[in-house]
């Protein structure tokens, strides 16, 4: 992590490890890494992590190529990732994750602080404290396979409704703020934090909306997003937890459900709030959500954005 820093920061796409995503993502202008999203169906099947080993190594990236591996939205078993869930599943679906990262040299790895659950109006029965507490055993499991894998074990928010890649509409009551992560870290010193902007972004956007202004269904998530505002705006947000940021996932947002936007479609000035942390967080992570996974349009515009960033308009750098 320190090279990378004094280095400043780098830029990198994200991508499922399929053969087709991987080429796209390493065509020029070729990033300074990737940050490999591991799908439930990536970790399945006989020679899994051969086939995964394989796809990038005949990728023959740059010596100094930064990797990253994200685990997956749901577990090997199919069910949706909960942090709070320490079962045999969600180890083994970890214990892959780490796996893949350690065969292809990846410097992270990366999870989601969530407690999935469909009933938004069972959210003002939780007890939040106890909730976090109940993620202890899983990240203690998850951060020594980390550290003995040789990768920084991460974390990172959610938004308020997760749609879950599949237009669901799930919820979690801990994940949103940046409390959560900090309290998390507090309890597993190594531990460090992925901030998706677009996530944080929604989180705000849901603590100060007008009641009438949100469906019936849905009012109970506003309600509860307001008890634990502990941020003004998406720079006060990631000032809170800048010290112990490794990767921010860079995309905009807009209203209460879009997330995963173009870097000037949204609501959010991501100029303004990324750069106090350039040469401050290792990675900046491209993260848009594309209309066809396997050509990354939206991510190469944000890449463009964030060369120009941080190039601070000076002539030709990348």
């Amino acid at each position: 992590m320190t090279s990378d820093v004094a280095t400043g920061t780098r830029i990198l796409l994200k991508a499922r490890p399929t053969e087709l995503q991987l080429a796209d993502r390493l065509s020029d202008p070729v990033p300074d890494g990737l940050e490999v999203y591991l799908d439930r169906l990536d970790l399945l099947g006989e020679g899994w992590l051969d086939r995964i080993r394989g796809l990038v190594e005949q990728l023959r990236a740059p010596a100094d190529f930064a990797w990253l591996v994200e685990a997956p939205i749901r577990t090997l078993a199919g069910a949706y990732f909960d942090l709070t869930a320490n079962d045999d599943d969600h180890r083994e679906t970890l214990r892959r994750v780490i796996d893949v990262g350690a065969a292809i040299g990846a410097r992270a790895a990366n999870v989601h602080v969530v407690a999935p659950m469909v009933d938004a109006d069972a959210l003002m029965s939780e007890d939040r404290a106890r909730k976090l507490d109940a993620t202890f055993p899983l990240l203690e499991f998850y951060v020594n396979s980390c550290s003995q894998a040789g990768l920084i074990p991460q974390v990172e928010n959610i938004p308020p409704v997760g749609r879950m890649r599949e237009n669901a509409f799930v919820f979690s009551p801990i994940g949103t703020t940046p409390d959560d992560l900090l309290a998390l870290a507090h309890a597993h010193p190594p531990l460090r934090f992925t901030v998706d902007l677009s996530h944080a972004a929604l989180a705000l956007n849901w603590q100060t909306v007008e009641l009438e202004a949100v469906a019936e269904k849905l009012r109970p998530i506003a309600l509860y997003c307001r008890q634990w505002a502990t941020s003004a705006s998406l720079s006060e947000w990631l000032a809170a937890v800048a010290h112990l940021t490794t990767t921010v996932h860079v995309s905009n947002a807009s209203g209460l459900l879009g997330e995963g936007l173009n870097y000037d479609a949204g609501d959010e000035d991501l100029d303004a709030a990324l750069r106090p942390l350039l040469g401050k967080v290792p990675y900046f992570v491209t993260e848009t959500l594309e209309a066809n996974p396997d050509h990354a349009v939206g991510m190469r515009e944000v890449q463009t954005r964030l060369i120009a960033l941080r190039c601070g308009g000076e002539g030709e750098c990348r």
